[in-house]
């Protein structure tokens, strides 16, 4: 989703000078869960997952964010990071320290309304993400996930960008159950592939 708040040269002054780019390679992290939380940032390119790390060991993925998708918003009304961010490819975030950002917020009522923008897409992407873990049948859960992918972008195809165990973790599934999905759909003719092309039938 295109954002005021990527475009620095007609942010407030007063705003602009704080803002900060950070470049991320892959693999690495923007921020650890349970860290002081100084800023929150939006995705300029690139993509991270957004993991949580549970008292028994356990690893949660919880979301995927893309160009556009701002990162630990929460922190604007708490002290620490509630999660941990990790860079899926080379990427590039914006900074914007909490303390300016929120006042920025308060004074500008257009950044704000580009904010509110931002957080119903999130949640309405959560809202997607949720829906698709209730899905008992693997096959049918990565069916409508193929669906929402090409419904987003108005097509009848889908582009795999990403590896598939990556896929699987966002799904709730293990690579091997992910990839018999593939082509138990392929075989039932509900999707045809060609490489990492999917299309939808």
């Amino acid at each position: 989703m295109p954002t005021k708040l990527l475009d620095i040269d007609i942010l407030p002054s007063d705003l602009r000078q704080t803002i900060a780019r950070r470049e991320l390679s892959e693999e690495q992290k923007l921020f650890w869960q349970g860290d002081s939380a100084q800023a929150v940032f939006i995705v300029k390119t690139g993509r991270l997952k957004i993991v949580r790390y549970k008292s028994c060991g356990t690893i949660v993925r919880l979301c995927t964010a893309t160009a556009g998708d701002i990162l630990a918003e929460t922190t604007l009304f708490s002290s620490r990071y509630t999660n941990t961010a990790i860079a899926e490819t080379a990427s590039q975030v914006m900074v914007y320290p909490k303390k300016d950002f929120l006042a920025a917020l308060h004074s500008y009522p257009d950044l704000a309304q580009d904010f509110m923008a931002i957080l119903v897409k999130k949640n309405q992407c959560l809202q997607h993400h949720l829906e698709l873990r209730d899905i008992k049948t693997a096959h049918e859960r990565v069916l409508q996930y193929l669906c929402q992918i090409a419904k987003l972008s108005n097509q009848t195809s889908v582009n795999l960008d990403r590896p598939l165990k990556e896929i699987a973790a966002e799904l709730g599934l293990t690579p091997e159950t992910l990839s018999r999905a593939l082509k138990r759909l392929e075989r039932d003719g509900l999707i045809s592939r060609s490489q990492r092309a999917i299309a939808l039938h």
